[in-house]
């Protein structure tokens, strides 16, 4: 990923600027900004990266992933999407351009093709029909409720699982910050993961075997990332979980039989 970014947010209004270790924050009530020293870290793998740095009596903490991002209020698509954490607690979310090149054409490009030509090529039609997953109404017990604090750990998981189509069966938090997730491949096997919130995985994947290949604990759903299929057949019902932007971001598929 580059590591040069203009971004910003709408209500309340704010930009970003992040080159490398320097960066610039202003609001309208800032409108002079302030310069920002920090640490950049890059994981190309999971297509994400983080910007830490000293903001006031704490850190301000930035993640940009690569996922297609729209402002409504300027009407225009993005690349790249931000979310943006304060000392107070309040968390910011916005849109990004990159401005290591000129002309960003190609990571446009790249969205694009992650998107949306799998799903005209490899996937079932029906799927677009799927409904909307409602993460906040899901019951107790089932692990997608929290899908979107655990997505950077979970795509940095599925990014290291071996096989072919891997997919998520189960993730959770843990005591001490970081996040379990169990992921799954087409050749049948399983792996347990141990991430940061951040999506840097901190061990190596440990196969299952045993009573822990069990894939569900009760009514919970497997999660597939966008650019693969989810399960097929008569017994799952599908899906759709999309950004605030409307951008898919995978399918939930529950087990009904």
């Amino acid at each position: 990923m580059p590591s040069q970014y203009k971004c910003n947010g709408n209500e309340p209004f704010w930009g970003l600027a992040i080159d490398g270790e320097h960066a610039g924050w202003a609001t309208p009530e800032e409108p002079e900004g302030r310069t920002l020293e920090g640490t950049f870290l890059p994981l190309d793998y999971a297509g994400l990266f983080s910007w830490r740095g000293s903001f006031g009596e704490g850190d301000l903490v930035a993640f940009v992933t690569q996922r297609p991002c729209s402002d409504t209020m300027a009407d225009r698509d993005y690349a790249y999407s931000i979310s943006v954490s304060l000392p107070d607690g309040s968390v910011l979310l916005g849109c990004c351009d990159t401005t290591s090149k000129p002309n960003t054409e190609g990571s446009s490009e790249s969205s694009r093709v992650d998107v949306d030509e799998p799903q005209a090529q490899d996937f079932d039609e029906s799927l677009a029909d799927s409904p909307i997953a409602v993460l906040d109404e899901k019951p107790p017990g089932d692990w997608s409720k929290d899908l979107f604090a655990l997505l950077p750990a979970i795509e940095g998981c599925v990014a290291r699982t071996p096989g072919s189509s891997p997919r998520v069966v189960k993730a959770w938090s843990t005591t001490n910050g970081e996040v379990g997730v169990r992921t799954w491949n087409a050749e049948a096997a399983g792996f347990e993961c141990v991430a940061t919130g951040q999506g840097s995985v901190v061990q190596p994947l440990i196969p299952l075997t045993g009573d822990a290949m069990g894939l569900h604990d009760g009514w919970s759903p497997v999660f597939t990332p966008r650019d693969l299929s989810p399960p097929a057949g008569e017994c799952y019902q599908h899906e759709r979980v999309v950004g605030v932007g409307g951008e898919l971001i995978g399918w939930l598929s529950y087990d009904t039989c």
